[in-house]
């Protein structure tokens, strides 16, 4: 048996149990405002040492630690609060906050979270993917009765949550059931014995060059004409096209750097750093996209001539604006888009799959996936070649068409298997 080592006044106490862990305690801060005495486990005295040193650190900085009497809900905003709000985005945390309230707290917000089994989290993710959220929710009921419509009715709409709705939820439990474990909350994670089936994927078939070509040609009278000649030529987001400015814009050189993106998080128009760190990017901008831009600046001078005393676009410098230089909402932007579509004469889309039609162009014309990733600003070209290039059908007949001209030759070479029989055939 080990001798333990003495500790420094304040420090908490460290002792060797009956089977053979050593416990550390320590009377900390917790979420209710009190100091209450918690304990740390480790396989040696010095681990549990440490969990016990950086247990004392966190109280004494003014971190409250979860206490395992906590329920679900209680456990949950705890860990919103002191653990993923200082670790994600704001948006990411506006949406795990919407999930964790809407979904997670309402089903067994009450229960210990001690007592939370595989089993009820697996019944509970089965239950939400086929729940209609607009009467769990009650949200036709919010609206005035003269605006009731469904579910308040008793005419249930079906707003059945998505497949990556469902598997998000799983994802939250499981990063926030994992820290209870590292905090010696839980002795395991309940969640990560919870699989789901594959689901369905949905199908994107992104714009022909056709349809690219009438999209873009229907444009060119639109305000917003420059928005679409970037999300096609060079797939920017819809949040990085609306966060543009022009100081990221060099049209004598023909670059544009994407510094910021431009989103609606809980409830405000916010300027926010790009998605990821690849994100962040520069790229070359073709011809036509210079063209667009010429054309954006010179109909937003027009624009603050027009509003004179009116134009709050001062200090933001976006390159696009409404005619009173504020931001465009990225609501408004998908509206104008969805009548675009039908002018042009086109398959409706979503705005985000102008990106898609990208990367399947720049595909089909021999870009390699690594230009691809750079111009998309992707994180690994996983994900570029495996959800934003798309092989079309004539493409695949193409690439067909000269494997057989390649197997039966030119016709002006002698056979390549004339020689020894037996003797392998190059192809």
């Amino acid at each position: 048996m080990a001798t333990p080592k003495k500790n420094a006044n304040n420090e908490g106490t460290i002792y060797q149990r009956k089977d053979s862990r050593w416990e550390g305690s320590a009377y900390v801060l917790t979420t209710d405002g009190t100091y209450k005495r918690r304990s740390v486990y480790g396989k040696t005295w010095d681990e549990a040492h440490e969990k016990l040193t950086k247990l004392k650190a966190d109280s004494l900085n003014g971190l409250p630690v979860a206490t395992n009497k906590m329920t679900i809900a209680e456990y949950l905003t705890y860990w919103l609060t002191n653990v993923a709000k200082g670790k994600v985005r704001r948006t990411t945390y506006v949406n795990y906050e919407s999930l964790v309230r809407n979904y997670v707290t309402t089903e067994f917000g009450k229960k210990k979270l001690v007592r939370l089994t595989t089993r009820d989290i697996r019944a509970f993710l089965a239950k939400t993917a086929v729940t209609c959220q607009c009467c769990a929710q009650g949200k036709d009921k919010k609206r005035p009765e003269h605006k009731r419509r469904c579910c308040a009715l008793r005419k249930c709409c079906k707003k059945l949550p998505s497949d990556r709705t469902v598997r998000f939820l799983l994802v939250i439990l499981r990063a926030a059931l994992q820290h209870a474990v590292r905090e010696d909350e839980l002795p395991r994670n309940v969640a990560r014995n919870v699989e789901l089936s594959m689901g369905t994927k949905r199908e994107i078939e992104p714009l022909t060059a056709k349809e690219g070509r009438q999209l873009l040609a229907a444009a060119r009278d639109n305000r917003l004409w420059a928005t679409y000649e970037l999300a096609v030529r060079i797939g920017l987001r819809r949040g990085e096209l609306l966060g543009l400015r022009w100081s990221d814009v060099d049209l004598h050189e023909g670059v544009l750097t994407v510094r910021q993106a431009l989103q609606r998080v809980g409830g405000e128009l916010l300027l926010v750093a790009p998605k990821t760190q690849r994100s962040a990017r520069r790229v070359a901008l073709p011809a036509e996209c210079v063209t667009a831009l010429r054309a954006q600046r010179a109909q937003q001078i027009a624009d603050r001539k027009g509003a004179g005393d009116n134009w709050k676009g001062t200090g933001q410098d976006l390159v696009f604006t409404t005619k009173n230089g504020t931001p465009i909402e990225p609501r408004n932007l998908n509206r104008s888009f969805e009548v675009l579509c039908v002018r042009a004469g086109v398959r409706k889309v979503r705005f985000h799959d102008l990106r898609h039609t990208c990367a399947s162009l720049l595909h089909e014309q021999g870009a390699d996936a690594r230009m691809i990733m750079e111009v998309l600003g992707h994180s690994s070209i996983r994900v570029t070649m495996d959800i934003y290039t798309f092989v079309r059908l004539d493409s695949q007949r193409s690439a067909f068409d000269r494997v057989g001209d390649a197997l039966r030759g030119d016709g002006n070479k002698p056979d390549d298997d004339d020689g020894a029989a037996g003797v392998p055939v190059a192809v």
